[in-house]
């Protein structure tokens, strides 16, 4: 039986894939991943009975040539090794890499992503059947579009069942603490971002407010305030504890999104432009802050002089509103 490979780069993009994963049975399907950040720990925990197989660790990555010459190359070339039309009928990816070795080998493939950037999207245009982007405002030659934004594969109310219980361990109550995401500056995507934004204005937070810290680089986490709560990964349901959060801050886009789509009023105070973070600051539950502004802004959301939609009521209107992605991944693999 010809299985289905899935290419994994980022956290996120497991996300994405996470609910599709689960609908196969093991046997059905390898994971391809890359050792960056949490992403092989958190799928080892989370999928234990599935094969994994990780090509290519960012401990090399020190800079664009060595993650070109020690990472990126010697990836593609595993890949080509590894992929055969025999052993694989459909391979599907929010990146290039798989999908370039695919075409070549002339097994149908797909790609989701959210991030059309400038040296990526080419690649993956040329090398997939097909590529897929949310709503857009740009829109793009050959490119298909599905009504939502990737995050909500598995963040939509028919995947995500918020639980109160994941609060114990912390000792806290809901909508009576903020969430902060400080990610590592180290990967592609953020090279150019100034290093420990949120750690910078860290000590202009009263220190009433009482605050989650998910911390992706580790090294610093002494310089944080001692009374911010720093969350040791991997988290049992962390969606939940955004959730319940008052504020979701994050200097990564993908999880001030997800606090968006979670219904949390939600700022990210990162470089980043991204087109997806415009379609919620459009639905107006995202803010693009400088990391100065950020204790002023988040201030005025705690008193209530700044009033955001309801819950309950946003997550219900993208509902109404958008795709079930993850159905749209199946229907793409089970045509195949």
């Amino acid at each position: 039986m010809k299985k289905v490979l899935i290419d994994l780069y980022h956290l996120p993009q497991y996300n994405l894939f996470k609910n599709a994963i689960l609908s196969f049975d093991p046997s059905e399907v390898d994971i391809y991943c890359v050792n960056r950040g949490k992403l092989l720990p958190v799928i080892q925990y989370e999928l234990p009975d599935y094969n994994i197989i990780c090509v290519g660790d960012y401990k090399h990555n020190k800079g664009m040539f060595s993650m070109i010459f020690k990472i990126i190359i010697p990836r593609i070339y595993r890949l080509f090794r590894d992929i055969s039309s025999k052993k694989y009928r459909f391979v599907i990816t929010a990146h290039y890499q798989a999908n370039f070795v695919a075409k070549l080998k002339g097994i149908p493939n797909v790609a989701f992503i959210d991030d059309p950037r400038r040296f990526v999207f080419p690649l993956l245009k040329y090398s997939a059947d097909e590529v897929f982007l949310p709503p857009f405002e740009k829109r793009f030659e050959g490119i298909k579009y599905f009504n939502a934004l990737k995050e909500w594969s598995y963040l939509s109310p028919r995947y995500m069942t918020p639980e109160v219980s994941a609060l114990e361990e912390y000792d806290l109550k809901p909508k009576e603490y903020i969430f902060i995401r400080e990610v590592s500056t180290e990967t592609s995507n953020y090279l150019s971002q100034t290093e420990d934004a949120i750690l910078s204005i860290s000590k202009d937070f009263p220190n009433s407010t009482k605050v989650i810290l998910s911390l992706e680089n580790k090294e610093n986490t002494d310089a944080y305030p001692d009374h911010w709560i720093i969350l040791k990964e991997p988290v049992k349901s962390i969606h939940s504890l955004m959730y319940f959060s008052r504020v979701v801050i994050s200097s990564g886009d993908s999880m001030a999104r997800e606090g968006a789509m979670l219904g949390v009023p939600s700022i990210y105070v990162g470089i980043r432009d991204m087109p997806a973070n415009v379609i919620l600051i459009k639905k107006e539950m995202l803010l693009k802050l400088e990391p100065e502004n950020l204790v002023e802004v988040v201030s005025k959301m705690l008193s209530g002089e700044m009033k955001f939609q309801g819950q309950d009521v946003f997550r219900q209107r993208l509902l109404d509103e958008w795709d079930d992605v993850t159905t749209l991944l199946l229907n793409k693999i089970n045509k195949s």
